[in-house]
């Protein structure tokens, strides 16, 4: 647009040349005032029609079609010296990059090209008089021109030429008007494939981008789906081992107190008995909803370090079971905190698995870090209990070990286990750790 207006204005007395004006064709006149105010106008007002662009089919058509008479009305009021277009031609070009598709922009910038040679009207023009004066024979007839026959049959033009020199010239200029206009069109139909192009990718990248942002936005709302699908896949489970275990503890023991209160008068003894027998119960019931409680927390390490919570864990354990195992330890204290968690919860689910199904009597715990060959490392965990083992194919769909699936799946880890009936259960997992120090 700067471009178009300082072609349109220059600079202040600047003369412009005009096809035809007071003094005849190519007559440099200056714009009168009322002219110059107006085509201003149009000027601002083409430039104002880019803040806002039509959206439906029909209103983008109008738009383009309002932009081309506003370069007619430009044109008109400058006197027809076109060469100012050139720009404005570009801007249109550039706004239907915008406005249409692929096939439209292609037809907006045919159209574009096949107007450009009226640009060019002032070429034009000149290439029209070459070749009419070129094959006039009695120069005499042009002497408004300034062109004299001379006695000797030669021509004088501010000097004197022979007619087939004059001849040579004129087909000279012709031929060069015409290379110019050809040369013209070629390098403005190249510079409307470029800027088309250029445009054309800068569209397509910001489209590219809107859509990966809406994509990223989607897979944004779809890992919060997954999150709560996956927390209230807990909560079932956790709800689940409550029903199964809390409830029927609390249930026995009410059935033990109930057994209490009935015989408590006929035989003390007895009633001594079921409500010894109740407060054990209890006891197990307050164990389980400690279990629960560790299930829930967001933090289960709660500050402390791996080691000194997997002590905790197997202190628990032994309070719980009167099963006391044997443990072993040598991990860095570098580790990501994801792993430590997925630890610490893998570890505390086998532990619950072995209290409520195996009826082991041993119980090994191995946590350790192994070199690579690849100059990384891997997490070596180890749990192996002699109770009565399962078949694992059979148990696949157990919440319990899904959960130590998924946690060494997010991880990129490898989970193994090996378990067969009345021969125990080993399970190890390994983590990838790498450029972790021993």
């Amino acid at each position: 647009m700067g471009l178009a207006a300082f072609k349109l204005f220059g600079f202040p007395g600047w003369s412009r040349p005009m096809l035809w004006g007071d003094g005849g064709w190519f007559s440099p006149i200056s714009m009168k005032p009322i002219d110059a105010i107006w085509l201003m106008g149009l000027l601002l007002l083409f430039g104002a029609m880019g803040l806002k662009l039509p959206t439906t089919r029909w209103a983008k058509w109008l738009y383009e079609a309002i932009a081309f008479g506003l370069l007619i009305a430009i044109a008109a009021l400058q006197g027809w010296t076109l060469d100012s277009l050139s720009p404005l031609l570009i801007v249109v070009l550039l706004r239907s990059c915008l406005l249409f598709e692929r096939q439209g922009r292609w037809m907006v910038a045919g159209l574009i090209w096949s107007v450009y040679p009226l640009t060019l009207a002032p070429v034009l023009l000149i290439l029209w008089a070459l070749l009419r004066f070129g094959k006039v024979q009695d120069w005499s007839i042009a002497p408004d021109l300034g062109v004299f026959t001379l006695p000797d049959g030669g021509i004088q033009i501010s000097s004197s030429f022979s007619a087939e020199q004059v001849q040579q010239f004129l087909a000279f200029a012709g031929n060069f008007s015409l290379y110019f206009l050809f040369d013209s069109l070629l390098s403005f139909g190249l510079i409307l494939v470029f800027v088309l192009l250029l445009v054309n990718s800068l569209v397509n990248e910001r489209q590219g981008r809107r859509k990966l942002a809406i994509a990223h936005e989607q897979l944004y709302q779809y890992s919060l789906q997954i999150e709560d699908q996956a927390t209230l896949q807990e909560r079932n489970r956790i709800a689940r081992e409550i029903h199964d275990s809390l409830g029927h503890l609390l249930t026995a023991q009410n059935i033990q107190l109930q057994n209490a209160a009935l015989s408590f008068t006929a035989n003390p003894t007895e009633a001594q008995t079921f409500l010894e027998d109740g407060r054990q119960l209890g006891t197990k019931a307050m164990s389980e909803l400690r279990q629960a409680i560790l299930l829930l927390r967001s933090d289960p390490l709660e500050g402390r370090s791996l080691e000194q919570a997997i002590a905790h864990l197997v202190d628990e354990f032994q309070r719980t079971t009167s099963l006391t195992p044997t443990y072993r330890m040598h991990i860095p204290l570098s580790l990501p905190t994801r792993i430590q968690i997925a630890v610490y919860r893998i570890l505390e689910e086998a532990l619950t698995n072995i209290h409520k199904h195996s009826s082991a009597t041993q119980v090994k715990i191995n946590l350790e870090v192994k070199p690579t060959p690849l100059d990384t490392s891997l997490l070596h965990l180890q749990i192996e209990d002699n109770g009565c083992g399962f078949h694992p194919e059979q148990n696949a769909t157990g919440f319990g070990l899904r959960g130590m699936k998924e946690r060494v799946t997010d991880l990129n880890g490898r989970l193994q286990i090996e378990s067969k009936p009345e021969a125990g259960c080993q399970i190890t997992v390994l983590f990838p750790l790498p450029n972790v120090i021993l």
